[in-house]
């Protein structure tokens, strides 16, 4: 068994939705429920999917979020330096002109200005993110034929059992049941399911989704940073951005857009990269940042003991 037509339907599913129901992928597909199990099974095993990652509405965290792109000479000893820091959620190597990105989270300014002490020894750009998108990622633009749950966007008051279960998620448990998350996190079975669906309801997940294996498909992740002639130019730009086809996320803040996104092949980088460039006319982009995706340092960490302390 290969990737068939049936199997890419159960793959761009669990893309877009790592939570879709075994029953209503069996009824899509026309098969049976044991069949649809052997084909995610075997997407599993054979790494077509790594993990699943429930990823965290950023936009629900009462923290100042902000990543930096760093250029540092000593890779291993600004590796060390950051992942002692309680604010970094991502670290990553790059290629191109700036070798790191830090994504960071902070709970007040305070905190933002004693990290930026830190960081001014080294020569960075940064982008402090006001709004960000994960639109939905497709590898072979098959139709959906699900549709995504519905979310009400409520806020909860986050109990320490809400940030256990919000971390085991982001850890690429997002597809995990709550009893097996139960067992796992060692809190009840009718509290970890009570708190899992208020979470995912309310909106505090932007996505719940299937890792592809880089080795399968042999993914480049490429970052912009696209610095805008103004706030309006930046906003513009960031909702075109969304539309197109292999955009990862897209995040916008003041006058700079920060996408993401993913290629299998060089043709399909430099498609991407055109359509992005193509979105906005010259004279409204001021400068543009390149960077490619090395490896994956840090990533995930979200500091979200942060809701139980003074904000």
């Amino acid at each position: 068994m290969d990737l068939d037509e049936k199997n890419k339907i159960i793959f761009e599913h669990l893309l877009v939705n790592a939570r879709t129901q075994i029953s209503d992928l069996a009824r899509i597909l026309k098969i049976t429920k044991p069949a649809v199990i052997k084909r995610v099974r075997f997407l599993e095993e054979n790494e077509y999917i790594m993990r699943y990652d429930a990823i965290i509405n950023w936009q629900k965290l009462p923290f100042i979020k902000k990543t930096y792109f760093v250029k540092v000479e000593n890779g291993p000893q600004f590796e060390k330096q950051m992942i002692q820091q309680q604010s970094v959620f991502s670290l990553i190597s790059l290629s191109g002109l700036y070798n790191y990105q830090v994504w960071c989270f902070f709970k007040n300014k305070k905190q933002q200005l004693l990290f930026e002490k830190i960081m001014n020894q080294y020569e960075y750009e940064s982008i402090e993110i006001s709004t960000l998108l994960f639109p939905r990622v497709t590898f072979f633009k098959l139709h959906m034929q699900l549709a995504l749950p519905k979310i009400q966007d409520k806020e909860m008051k986050i109990s320490s059992i809400d940030i256990a279960i919000m971390k085991h998620m982001a850890q690429g448990h997002g597809r995990q049941s709550f009893y097996e998350m139960s067992k796992l996190l060692k809190i009840p079975y009718d509290s970890t399911h009570y708190h899992g669906k208020n979470l995912i309801k309310s909106g505090y997940f932007l996505a719940i989704v299937a890792q592809p294996g880089t080795n399968k498909f042999t993914l480049q992740t490429t970052t912009l940073l696209i610095e805008c002639s103004s706030k309006q130019t930046a906003q513009q730009l960031h909702e075109k951005v969304k539309s197109l086809a292999f955009i990862r996320s897209d995040a916008v803040g003041g006058t700079k857009v920060m996408v993401h996104f993913l290629s299998q092949t060089h043709l399909e980088y430099r498609t991407t990269l055109a359509e992005i460039c193509s979105l906005m006319p010259r004279t409204s982009i001021k400068k543009t940042l390149i960077a490619h995706w090395d490896k994956v340092i840090l990533n995930n960490r979200y500091p979200l003991e942060y809701f139980l302390k003074t904000k």
